[in-house]
């Protein structure tokens, strides 16, 4: 057998993850920021000024009523966007006995275990990484994601993480 066969070892990484409220509300800010984007709050705020400006004009036609309506509704879907999902986050939260969850990752798949059961997913699963100072997201569905925070990594394994999900076909932001 080849020496190149014998060396080969395969790398595994485990970690407490510690979660708190301001941790994970700082990670659905940062889902939030990055999903809705700072174009669609910018159109928001041109939408809001030109609503203003028709309205201090007297301007009470259809089309005012039907601008007013759009932007009440893109207002509306912004703020759900994040009340769902720091919900849900709290939600998950509280159902930590002790705010810890352990996180181990290998070659093939990751494994998060706490309080409220145990899981494993293949890195394939894992469709895109969002990176932050204090957290990393990781992503399965453009709604559904992971918050790792980053200071309960040791070295090395971020990069592990970041390379199985590249390797896996994912992206990295």
């Amino acid at each position: 057998m080849p020496s190149d066969l014998r060396k080969l070892t395969l790398m595994t990484y485990e970690t407490t993850l510690v979660y708190s409220v301001p941790l994970l509300r700082k990670a659905v800010f940062a889902f939030w920021r990055r999903s809705v984007g700072s174009g669609y709050i910018g159109i928001l705020i041109l939408l809001s000024a030109f609503l203003a400006f028709r309205v201090l004009q007297g301007d009470t036609s259809w089309a005012v009523g039907a601008l007013g309506s759009a932007l009440a509704l893109g207002m509306g879907m912004a703020v759900a966007l994040y009340v769902v999902h720091f919900r849900s986050a709290m939600s998950k939260f509280s159902a930590l006995d002790d705010s810890k969850a352990t996180f181990r990752a290998e070659e093939s798949s990751f494994t998060l275990t706490s309080s409220m059961g145990t899981v494993t997913y293949r890195w394939s699963t894992i469709k895109e990484v969002w990176q932050f100072p204090d957290i990393c997201l990781l992503l399965f569905s453009k709604a559904q994601f992971v918050t790792i925070p980053t200071a309960c990594l040791p070295d090395g394994m971020r990069a592990f993480i970041l390379q199985r999900v590249l390797d896996a076909g994912g992206k990295v932001r």
